[in-house]
């Protein structure tokens, strides 16, 4: 964070001491007792010291901030951050700060998340107070902010400083153009994807360094030969995380002459991957990240690429000979590696020959600024980062670095510095202007910005599907692209989608008008002291019940009142929501039923539903019961009872979210990881048994989060593990209160421990069981954050319940009004339980401590 302390007082000082230093007379001799000489220049000294303070606070007073919020990566960089890049940008920070004292430049952000998540952050800020003034936005996310209302329209500003978008490049401009003709945000960088490939790993393959592949069979070739060169090496490599294996997937289906994303009608748009061309691309990921080949001394390799949580590592320590990554227009290697060993080529060309996607950084206006103070320097930020002086000072970091030759010769000619524009590889010039020219904007348009996280799915079904034709699974993404991210529904089937919702929504009222009034017949019919409870009924004679009541009422009021703004107000709010199209900053718009017809026609939901059920279930059934066992066995142990207690409840002293981190290491997916480790020897034994009837081995690293088999029961057993211990405790103290005599009475009768199980403990804790069942339901049926942090709902949907579906259209796609009658269902199906839980509870009759029916 820049600092916001003594930046005015500094620029005062150093104002100060310029003019001072132009007058010859040094600032040591105002600071310097021995310079002064006499009592009166002391004095003159300390007054000039006093004014010089008072002007600086005075000056520091009138600065104008502003709150920027960026991601980890676009944002100021870590004072503890080393790379060049990074060094880079926080030299441009500060260098604007320097020009601009009377401007303090906060960082707004707060919690950090990566990846696709990293959206929700802003969005959290946007809906609160403390939303920021300047903010990044890029391709897939442009359409949506404006939508929201988020950006300010700056084309007022361009026009009077049109030198602010001079370096921007006209593909770019096209499409912040395309919105509605309006400029809403300003490029700071821009950048095109290209093909990185270590020159060092291609000379042990066997490979010409200097000739990367120029077409995808000789990508595929090259990166067979690089695969058999050394163990462990991969000739290509994806990121694995949510949406990334897809961002780099675009470009195949460029390459193939595929599309993603087009217009539709009224502004909408539809997903357009089911094509040939798509699955031609699909084909291709295919065969990358599964075939298997006979090489060298008839041994089997494969696959061609790989998929990792490490990628930057693998690339640094040499496992990996090519991956896709930027070229800047201003610095054109991205990497961190020595330039020697890093070549930079276009990417290879598919059936409609080379493509990439090409992207920009970009800076947004708040549409909530109006003070125009506020807005001046808002403007002076972005024109200053979007302009020549931002350039200027990242070659100059650049060159003092030694790095002069990773910089476009372009900048390095108009910025002097002619002795080492010899030393830029010409072959990276050559690929940066190739990918700018070929450039693609990555995937844009409204409701975009969770695009690659919707195509990931293509791409596990394409892995876990063998058999599947690509053209099928496309078929069913795209469906559920258009439905669940884009919101695109054929008119005619929308028509006739909300008559049926109308008609059933009309019995619904009826049936509920209809109990409602058989309710207050039957009431009339009785009378009131029907529905008088047993105690009441039970009161002393002479006791003033009305009294009773009012006093009752008086006690239950500020609780009354509490839960009434609390919980039944937002309650309200969000009935209301529902039927509406909700905006953050432009308000809502009334679409009836189309929220409940979407949730309703969503395939997607449904097997939310059966998810969440599925994940209560193997809860109870799993770990139920596990407290129960536990706190006999904490009941039975003849010492250090207080230890073993201890220990048991000590992960109810931990956030479950540190649990689940804790577990995801346990279920990381290479050799290293835990659990994988532990199996090692077992796996190990049962191949060189495999090996003798020359059967397939087993694999000894297994990815157990991408498992649709096992993914589900790995996100429970986090929850169970936390909460067996602290439940044991309470299922203890409630072993306390069966009395003694009964255990006496049932060895006397020869009961074995079963027995005493099943007649004795589990009546004498059947209440508690019954309560902490429907806690336990709840709880586990809305459970989102174990699954977010381990699987974010995949692979294949298989780990996507109905708490992580409603959180992720509301805080991702921003569908908020399908994410609150999706939220109505499920309380809805929790009412239900609930009520009928109650039931059971109440027909318990309570006798004496430890004692039921």
């Amino acid at each position: 964070m820049i600092r916001q302390k003594s930046v005015g007082q500094a620029f005062v000082l150093w104002n100060v001491r310029r003019a001072l230093e132009s007058q010859d007379m040094p600032l040591s001799m105002l600071v310097s007792a021995d310079g002064v000489g006499n009592l009166g220049a002391m004095l003159r000294k300390a007054a000039l010291l006093v004014i010089l303070a008072l002007a600086a606070s005075a000056f520091g007073q009138t600065r104008t901030t502003i709150r920027m919020l960026a991601g980890p990566y676009q944002g100021l960089p870590s004072p503890d951050a080393t790379d060049p890049r990074s060094l880079a940008r926080r030299a441009v920070f500060e260098e604007f700060q320097r020009r601009n004292p009377d401007v303090s430049v906060v960082d707004a952000g707060g919690l950090e998340l990566t990846g696709e998540n990293q959206d929700s952050v802003f969005l959290m800020s946007m809906a609160s107070s403390s939303a920021p003034d300047v903010f990044y936005v890029s391709f897939k996310q442009y359409y949506n902010y404006i939508d929201q209302g988020f950006c300010r329209p700056l084309d007022d500003l361009v026009a009077q400083d049109p030198q602010s978008i001079a370096r921007m490049n006209p593909r770019i401009e096209k499409v912040l153009r395309s919105y509605d003709g309006q400029l809403y945000a300003i490029p700071w960088f821009q950048v095109a994807m290209a093909l990185y490939y270590r020159k060092d790993v291609f000379a042990d393959a066997g490979l010409d360094p200097n000739r990367p592949p120029t077409t995808w069979a000789e990508f595929v070739q090259d990166g067979r030969r690089i695969v058999e060169s050394a163990p462990g090496r991969s000739g290509f490599e994806f990121a694995n995380g949510q949406g990334s294996r897809a961002y780099f997937w675009v470009d195949f289906v460029w390459q193939a002459g595929g599309e993603v994303l087009v217009p539709a009608q009224d502004g909408v748009w539809q997903s357009a991957i089911d094509s040939p061309q798509a699955a031609t691309a699909l084909d291709f990921y295919r065969s990358l990240v599964t075939d298997k080949w006979k090489g060298k001394n008839n041994e089997t390799y494969g696959p061609m690429a790989t998929i990792s949580p490490i990628m930057s590592q693998d690339i640094q320590n040499g496992k990996v000979g090519m991956w896709f990554s930027y070229t800047d227009n201003v610095v054109l290697n991205m990497t961190d590696l020595d330039p020697s060993l890093v070549g930079i080529a276009p990417m290879p060309a598919g059936p409609a020959g080379s493509a990439n996607e090409i992207n920009a950084g970009m800076w947004a206006i708040n549409a909530r600024i109006k003070d125009p103070k506020k807005l001046n320097a808002c403007w002076r930020f972005i024109k200053y980062f979007a302009g020549d002086e931002a350039a200027r000072i990242n070659t100059k970091r650049f060159v003092d670095l030694g790095l002069g030759k990773l910089v476009n010769p372009v900048w390095l000619q108009r910025f002097g510095y002619q002795d080492v524009l010899s030393e830029v590889d010409p072959s990276y010039v050559r690929a940066n202007r190739a990918v700018f020219k070929n450039g693609h904007p990555e995937p844009y348009g409204r409701n975009s910005q969770q695009a690659y996280v919707v195509l990931d799915e293509a791409l596990d079904r394409a892995t876990n599907e063998p058999s599947t034709p690509s053209r099928v699974i496309l078929h069913d993404v795209a469906k559920e692209m258009n439905e669940k991210l884009l919101g695109y529904t054929p008119p005619m089937v929308m028509a006739a989608q909300r008559r049926v919702a109308t008609a059933i929504f009309t019995t619904l009222l009826l049936v509920v008008g209809a109990g409602c009034g058989l309710a207050l017949l039957r009431r009339r019919r009785n009378g009131p002291a029907a529905f008088q409870t047993q105690e009441a009924r039970g009161l002393t004679a002479g006791i003033n019940r009305q009294g009773v009541a009012r006093f009752m009422t008086i006690c239950l009021l500020p609780a009354l009142l509490s839960i009434l703004l609390w919980s039944y107000y937002p309650l309200g709010r969000g009935l209301l929501m529902a039927f509406q199209d909700y905006r953050i900053m432009k308000g809502a718009r009334w679409v009836g039923f189309d929220n409940f017809i979407s949730v309703f026609t969503s395939p997607i939901f449904y097997q939310s539903i059966l998810n969440s059920f599925l994940y209560v279930a193997l809860s109870l059934a799993v770990g139920f019961f596990l407290p129960v066992f536990l706190a006999l066995a904490l009941n039975e142990i003849p010492r250090a009872k207080i230890l073993f207690r201890t220990i048991y409840y000590l992960p109810a002293m931990t956030s479950p979210l540190v649990i689940t981190f804790l577990w995801r290491q346990f279920y990381d997916k290479s050799s290293n990881g835990i659990l994988n480790s532990i199996l090692a020897g077992p796996t190990d034994f049962l191949n060189s048994v495999l090996s003798v009837f020359h059967m397939m081995p087993i694999e000894k690293a297994h990815d157990w989060l991408n498992d649709p088999n096992l993914a589900m029961i790995a996100v429970v057993m986090p929850g169970i593990w936390a909460g067996a211990g602290p439940g044991s405790i309470l299922y203890l103290a409630a072993l306390k209160q069966i009395p003694a005599e009964r255990f006496e009475a049932a060895d006397m009768d020869g009961a074995n421990w079963m027995a005493k199980i099943w007649h004795i403990v589990f009546p004498g804790l059947r209440v508690l069981i019954l309560i902490n069942l429907l806690g336990v339901f709840i709880a586990n049926f809305k459970a989102m954050d174990s699954i977010f942090v381990l699987t974010a709902g995949g692979p294949l949907h298989r780990t996507d319940t109905i708490g992580l579906e409603i959180w992720t259209n509301a805080f991702m796609f921003l569908r908020f009004g399908y994410a609150t009658a999706a939220a109505w269902v499920m309380g809805a199906i929790l009412i239900g339980f609930t009520m009928l839980q109650i039931r059971s509870l109440t027909r318990v009759r309570f006798r004496a401590a430890g004692q039921s029916d």
